[in-house]
């Protein structure tokens, strides 16, 4: 092959290399499973010889098991998803990963924790004092709104909160006690 390029000797090389698998193949095309038990009686034997396969069995051992109790971990987490739903679990169908079922219950949880706090925070002056300014700051974009708001989007707001039979928080009965803006100045 003297004279040839790099690539060209490359290219030579692979075609060559490609006869020989296409002849491996044909040659095994009878057993299609001689390559794979090839592999695995190979291995069995380098396992032996190197009195490594007491080890390597323990190990296949833990990983069934580990297999086992992925199994079983998924069963538990549909029965958690199936009592987050409030459904029996042989009705749910869907297949999630693990993740997607942990997003939902963990979801449900953390609604259902949220309320929990809150019942907790009730308890104490502290707690209390806590979720009126949990309250205030959840309303806060509404009430800058009233405080910079003409005499009608509050009149508006005052009735809006009468119909629902909300209680503005203290800041917004501030907001709404101080004088309106007029033509866009405050007065």
């Amino acid at each position: 092959m003297a004279g040839l390029t790099v690539t060209e000797k490359e290219h030579w090389k692979d075609r060559i290399a490609r006869r020989i698998d296409n002849k491996i193949e044909r040659l095994t095309a009878n057993d299609p499973n001689f390559t794979e038990r090839l592999h695995r009686e190979a291995r069995e034997r380098a396992l032996v010889s190197l009195g490594l396969d007491d080890v390597q069995r323990r190990i296949d051992e833990i990983d069934q098991q580990a297999e086992e109790l992925d199994k079983l971990k998924n069963q538990l987490q549909h029965t958690l998803l199936a009592r987050v739903r409030r459904v029996p679990p042989e009705s749910i169908t869907e297949h999630y990963s693990s993740y997607q079922h942990d997003g939902e219950v963990n979801r449900a949880v953390n609604r259902r924790q949220s309320v929990h706090e809150d019942e907790l925070l009730t308890r104490s002056d502290l707690g209390r004092e806590i979720l009126r300014l949990r309250a205030e700051k959840v309303n806060l974009l509404d009430t800058v709104w009233l405080a910079t708001s003409s005499v009608e989007v509050r009149q508006l707001w005052q009735k809006v909160t009468e119909l629902l039979g909300d209680t503005p928080t203290p800041l917004q009965q501030d907001a709404l006690a101080s004088s309106p803006l007029s033509q866009g100045v405050p007065a």
